[in-house]
């Protein structure tokens, strides 16, 4: 009995020895080491570089105002017109026929008016003698300004059939390049048809529209304060053509549309290049590229992390101990390369983030920093 009760009391002993030994060993904590940075305000270059769609100065649609069968095809596919040149002719037949009947009812007009001009003027003196009584002298008035009112309504009709005679004759409206035509000699055109006969476009300068993202315009615009100081600050931009040759002249930003789309959330940007030797065409496609100015903290991607779309940083917390941790920071970014993003929102000048290894930690966790 008193062999067994040293026994229970020797194994109790060790069992406390151990105890206390194994928890020692896990009370030894090894705090990492990561790499931190201390962030800096800097202006910087955003590339953009976006799929555009070239279009004309001025690109009108060509409908004629008058129906009537095409008798000549005055011009050709891609020619160069200029303004106010003969380029379809429409039957006139039925047309010169109305201007004709036109002119003749106001040559009847006419001698109907000097004819009830003599009347009336003869009545009037017999009416001012005391011949004839005033209701007969009304009479002859009456019908005479009747007669200058047929006058101008024939006249009326006579300048609308001559403006309709005019019109078989369709002329290009501005100087530009001829589109495809739809319709050949010998088809019945008119206001009504279901496509223009062609299309001429006015190339001596193109515009190639663009999107860009809209949480970059709104950043840029918060930063020049005003649409008109954006404007005004706006950079060149080049335009790379389908062979990724860069065009030889350089566009200009000319309008930001106002109106964020709301299916991709992006606002088109109206690109102006000019285009003397005629090498951009209308309907084409492109890529403009164009760098745009924006102050902000630079801070590389590695140092976020993501969650649900959001994207976060940790900042570096030191306690009055000396001692360090990580604190989990929502931040606002915007791509500027495969390596880097801008911080427009969630961090200040002179705050220190860790740039390694941030999918390991967790908030509250302690560090040590390492420039």
């Amino acid at each position: 009995m008193k062999r067994t009760s040293i026994l229970l009391a020797l194994t109790a002993v060790l069992t406390l020895s151990c105890g206390r030994s194994g928890g020692s060993a896990s009370e030894e904590t090894v705090i990492p080491e990561k790499q931190v940075m201390t962030v800096e305000s800097q202006v910087c270059k955003i590339p953009i570089l976006s799929p555009a769609q070239i279009k004309g100065k001025q690109d009108i649609s060509i409908i004629p105002q008058v129906s009537g069968t095409l008798t000549q095809v005055l011009i050709k596919e891609g020619d160069n017109v200029r303004m106010g040149q003969k380029m379809f002719v429409i039957d006139d037949t039925p047309y010169q026929a109305a201007v004709d009947n036109a002119e003749a009812s106001v040559n009847m007009a006419k001698t109907n008016v000097r004819t009830y001009e003599l009347e009336a003027d003869a009545t009037r003196q017999l009416y001012e003698k005391g011949v004839v009584a005033e209701h007969q002298y009304k009479v002859h008035s009456n019908a005479l300004e009747v007669a200058k009112a047929q006058l101008a309504e024939a006249e009326a009709a006579l300048k609308h059939a001559r403006s309709d005679l005019n019109h078989t004759i369709v002329r290009a409206p501005h100087d530009g390049v001829v589109g495809t035509i739809a319709y050949r000699q010998g088809s019945l055109v008119g206001p009504t048809i279901q496509q223009p006969i062609t299309v001429v476009s006015d190339n001596s300068m193109v515009y190639a529209y663009i999107s860009i993202n809209s949480d970059t315009y709104l950043e840029l615009l918060r930063e020049a304060g005003s649409k008109e100081n954006l404007m005004k600050s706006l950079p060149e931009a080049e335009l790379i053509l389908g062979d990724d040759v860069v065009y030889s002249h350089k566009g200009h930003i000319e309008t930001i549309s106002g109106i964020i789309d709301e299916m991709t959330g992006a606002i088109s940007v109206r690109v102006a290049f000019s285009n003397p030797d005629g090498i951009l065409a209308a309907g084409g496609n492109g890529r403009v590229r164009t760098e745009w100015e924006s102050e902000g903290i630079v801070i590389p991607r590695s140092a976020t992390y993501e969650i649900q779309d959001k994207h976060f940083v940790y900042k570096v917390n030191q306690a009055p101990d000396g001692t360090f941790t990580a604190v989990s920071q929502e931040v606002k970014v915007y791509r500027l390369n495969d390596s880097e993003y801008i911080i427009y929102e969630g961090l200040a000048e002179g705050d220190r983030i860790v740039t390694e290894g941030v999918s390991k930690m967790k908030n509250g966790m302690q560090f040590t920093p390492k420039n």
